[in-house]
């Protein structure tokens, strides 16, 4: 300490203070700029998604639907087999006894907001090494849109 009890040296406790409220600030109108701006980037979870056109264009699918046995009990997509979180390690059988290695494996679940699919694909991926396993971005509610299947699932 110097006179009077004030710091003497380097950064005084002011020019400490002063810096720390810059670099707040800076975060700040950092993260505001990259939430606002239009091409912030979205962590990968894009790069495994695809259109239902792009999926529609593909020569051979095979789909997974990953919502619950009810929903799938319920409605799903022709030929489509049921693979979700819950009965993961009954269901992976019937996924392997039916799943071509030449397809793509396109996975749905309910909606957009809906992870479901993204946790399968990411399964697949990881535990089974499927590389062309991808999710439907939009699930169900956009094949309801495009009038391929019918109400009945959620």
């Amino acid at each position: 300490m110097g006179k009077g009890g004030h710091y003497s040296g380097g950064l005084s406790m002011r020019s400490f203070k002063e810096a720390f409220c810059l670099v707040a600030i800076a975060v700040v109108c950092g993260g505001i700029a990259y939430f606002i701006h239009p091409r912030a980037p979205s962590f990968g979870i894009d790069k495994l998604e695809r259109q239902l056109e792009e999926v529609q264009g593909m020569a051979e699918v095979f789909w997974v639907d990953a919502r619950a046995d009810e929903d799938f009990e319920r409605a799903h997509l022709d030929g489509a087999i049921s693979l979700n979180i819950e009965h993961w390690e009954e269901q992976l059988v019937d996924f392997l006894d039916r799943w071509p290695p030449d397809a793509t494996t396109i996975v749905y679940c309910s909606s957009l907001a809906c992870m479901r699919s993204h946790e399968i694909v990411e399964r697949l991926r990881e535990e089974l090494g499927i590389e062309e396993v991808y999710v439907l971005k939009g699930g169900w509610e956009s094949l309801l849109e495009a009038g391929i299947v019918e109400e009945g699932g959620s």
